[in-house]
């Protein structure tokens, strides 16, 4: 059988035949990326019962998206907190939550990888560019950059992809606790990057987005992690 993969995705107003319509949205690099790899793509849409998605799915992604409700961490918002919606963060924790308890393979990306932290007790940098340390992150508005990032040996990623690599931003949020999480990947000044769960047969949590960089090991580990 082929893994069957789900993806979250995000409802948004746009210009979409008309003017202010909803629209379910994700980009195409992440069904792109499994399919390459040999999965299936199931693009999941808040609302869908987390417990009904969970039970025909062999594996999951967190996608990347829009800011996290800082009020989920502890925080109020800054003015560069933008576009938050509560209803789709408890939707996607909700997810989260189950896939874990059910050691589903995840492998969570940008937001994803936010929401994992604060989910497992994390916390989040509210802008990076006015935060001490890490005022060179933040591209964000369709604007990218490009950095290094150490991984832990012994991690999956390194195994994947070696002790150093490249890697995209396109964030101005950022984690400044990953909880229980195990760090294992971060830049030069320090700002984690990646994480996994010890325990997990298979949970990859990256801040840059694997899907644009032609990291298809990560996906292809994924999917092989979903079949077995």
């Amino acid at each position: 059988m082929i893994p069957l993969i789900g993806i979250t995705t995000s409802i948004n107003s746009v210009q979409y035949e008309v003017g202010n319509q909803s629209v379910v949205m994700l980009p195409a690099n992440y069904p792109n990326a499994v399919h390459k790899a040999g999965g299936i793509a199931l693009l999941l849409v808040e609302g869908d019962e987390p417990e009904e998605v969970l039970d025909i799915l062999d594996g999951i992604i967190f996608s990347g998206g829009r800011d996290i409700d800082p009020i989920l961490y502890g925080q109020e918002g800054v003015d560069q907190t933008k576009d938050v919606r509560g209803t789709q963060d408890e939707w996607e924790i909700n997810l989260l939550r189950g896939a874990i308890e059910r050691d589903l393979p995840i492998l969570c990306t940008c937001r994803g990888h936010q929401l994992l932290c604060i989910e497992r007790g994390g916390a989040l940098h509210l802008h990076l560019p006015e935060t001490r340390g890490f005022e060179n992150h933040g591209a964000t508005g369709g604007k990218w950059s490009n950095h290094q990032v150490n991984l832990e040996k012994g991690s999956i990623l390194e195994e994947l992809l070696g002790k150093e690599i490249m890697v995209n931003s396109g964030h101005h949020q950022g984690v400044s606790n990953a909880g229980d999480l195990a760090v294992v990947g971060r830049t030069d000044d320090g700002l984690i990057e990646a994480v996994e769960l010890k325990g997990m047969t298979f949970l990859i949590s990256t801040q840059w987005h694997p899907e644009m960089t032609s990291q298809d090991e990560i996906f292809s580990a994924l999917i092989t992690a979903a079949g077995n």
